[in-house]
């Protein structure tokens, strides 16, 4: 397996997104901070990509609807079980998509995001060890990392 986090290797970041003017956003912003993007308009998508190069991909940020039978929660348990070294951040913006549906070893964060609040934490899971993940967590005001529990 190749460490994505090998000195002078750019971290590898998986951006999920359908509408294409968020997508590039993320993308835009990622590439700027100097990580290297790929893209993908769906979580089949996600998956196609990981499939082939889950050896180079650190993080997922993914919306949690996109079109088609796999949405976001779905994804980050896919992630979590076949790649559980990669790290998951998934953000909505419907009021609907609580984080107590987060039941995975993954980050929340309700749109509109924050430009900083996603680059701390992309950086921070970029360069964390392989199962240092604490569980699912939310990203409250000023970028504030709130530990979630899952309801028993």
């Amino acid at each position: 397996m190749t460490d994505v986090t090998s000195p002078g290797r750019k971290p590898v970041i998986l951006v999920v997104e359908d509408q294409p003017d968020e997508r590039f956003l993320a993308a835009t912003l990622l590439e700027e901070s100097g990580f290297t993007v790929i893209e993908a308009e769906t979580a089949e998508g996600a998956l196609a990509i990981l499939n082939d190069r889950g050896d180079e991909v650190s993080v997922v940020f993914s919306d949690v609807r996109t079109p088609g039978p796999i949405g976001g929660f779905e994804l980050a348990r896919i992630i979590g079980v076949t790649w559980p070294r990669v790290r998951v951040l998934l953000t909505s913006g419907d009021a609907g998509d609580q984080p107590s549906d987060l039941r995975v070893s993954a980050t929340f964060i309700p749109k509109p995001w924050r430009a900083e609040d996603i680059l701390a934490w992309v950086e921070q899971a970029a360069g964390r060890p392989a199962g240092s993940g604490s569980g699912p967590s939310v990203i409250g005001p000023g970028g504030t990392l709130i530990p979630h529990s899952p309801e028993p």
